[in-house]
């Protein structure tokens, strides 16, 4: 019977046995050859899963072999030495790990949508796609730069795909793109462009939303935005608030949308000082004509304060809980209720 065998070269024997000591809480056979932890497994999604679990400090410096085998291969010193060429490490494990289950991990992946509400007339102005694998995305995200960037790609292409079935009308996409790939940003867009025009789906529709951009260029943001703009696509910052970092790319990027950090948005109504943040947010995005959106919504009090304070849209569980099937009309009774009592 063929299996999956991963072996990784410790730094000496006694680490090898301590790391062996590990990976028995995993229910995998595994066996110690000198300095290096032998482990088989059925399936590589459980290589996977032990990979994803285990402390990323732990497994730092290592080398590692993928190799399927039979019950007649015989795994020794001598066959450990003459596979060491072809070690590799963590970051490319990772990634061959990932492509021998990605059929079973992607076809499994649900594109979630979540209402964005607007305040003015209580209508579905536009749904975020979030993307659930079965595996966490921050996990495929924190490992292997093929793998991760793969992952990204085939979350938006199933988002437009989906969005283009079940969003109606002129319904505002929000899609989420983190900066570690925008190091070909035209490329990137220019392929995303197409895949939405290829669905049908127009870019007047999307707004790009940008997480984590305390980690962009500058410059190579600037021109990607002018980009995007050219094809008729809006640009959000997300998590404005948390930071300075937020602040400065506000004032030097001028988004059409900013996402106010939720953590602000908890309790506002009993925070004197969260108030005082959000007023001048909310001042300060609308003097340059940047809508406001304000998620992480829970409380009736958190609503009414923001509405009160000019806020433009609304995102949270108030309203909804992220759903494959949008159903706006349900939403916004809902959001009249709570607006209008």
């Amino acid at each position: 019977m063929v299996k999956k065998l991963l072996v990784i070269f410790t730094y000496s024997e006694d680490t090898a046995k301590m790391f062996s000591e590990t990976i028995k809480h995993y229910g995998l056979y595994y066996q110690v050859v000198g300095s290096a932890v032998l482990v088989f497994a059925q399936r590589g999604e459980d290589l996977l899963e032990l990979l994803l679990d285990i402390d990323k400090e732990m497994l730092k410096g290592f080398r590692y072999l993928l190799k399927d085998v039979d019950d007649n291969t015989k795994i020794d010193a001598f066959y450990l030495i003459r596979e060491v060429p072809n070690t590799v490490n963590l970051e490319e494990l990772a990634d061959r790990l990932i492509h021998t289950v990605i059929s079973d991990v992607f076809y499994e992946v649900n594109i979630l949508f979540h209402p964005i509400i607007d305040l003015k007339t209580g209508k579905v102005f536009a749904y975020e796609a979030l993307c659930r694998p079965p595996i966490k995305i921050t996990d495929l995200l924190s490992i292997g730069k093929s793998t991760s960037a793969y992952t990204e790609d085939f979350c938006r292409t199933k988002a437009i795909k989906s969005a283009s079935e079940k969003l109606k009308g002129n319904t505002k996409l929000f899609i989420n793109f983190h900066p570690r790939f925008l190091t070909d940003p035209f490329k990137v867009f220019g392929d995303f462009i197409s895949t939405a025009l290829s669905y049908n789906l127009q870019p007047s529709r999307v707004v790009i939303e940008l997480t984590e951009y305390e980690e962009l260029r500058l410059s190579v943001v600037r021109n990607f935005i002018s980009f995007l703009k050219e094809e008729g696509v809006k640009v959000a910052l997300d998590d404005v608030g948390s930071g300075y970092s937020g602040l400065f790319y506000l004032s030097e990027l001028k988004p059409d949308y900013i996402k106010i950090d939720m953590e602000l948005i908890r309790d506002i109504h009993k925070n004197n000082f969260k108030k005082v943040i959000v007023n001048h947010l909310i001042q300060m995005a609308h003097t340059e004509n940047i809508r406001v959106v304000c998620e992480g919504i829970e409380k009736k009090e958190e609503l009414e304060w923001l509405r009160h304070a000019g806020v433009d849209y609304a995102q949270g569980f108030l309203f909804a809980k992220p759903s494959p099937e949008p159903n706006s009309s349900l939403v916004e009774k809902i959001a009249k209720i709570l607006i209008e009592t």
